[in-house]
């Protein structure tokens, strides 16, 4: 599940994710409001997270400018 196209853009699995971190959450929390499997949200937060769309401060992940910018 690729979560950044090739032309730097989340996918449609990117912004799901990306959705779900409007709120400062843990994987677990955006796995269970997505009902994506753990390791997969785990994945596509650390796809996002390299093409700066997320970060993550103390085990729980936020939104950048920039994954700000993607979500609307």
């Amino acid at each position: 599940m690729a979560c950044i196209s090739p032309d730097g853009k989340p996918t449609e699995s990117g912004r799901k994710l990306l959705l779900a971190v409007r709120e400062k959450r843990t994987p677990e929390e955006i796995a269970e409001e997505t009902k994506l499997p753990l390791f997969r949200v785990r994945s596509g937060l650390r796809e996002l997270a390299a093409a700066g769309f997320v970060r993550e401060e103390q085990g729980k992940y936020i939104l950048t400018e920039s994954g700000l910018r993607a979500t609307v």
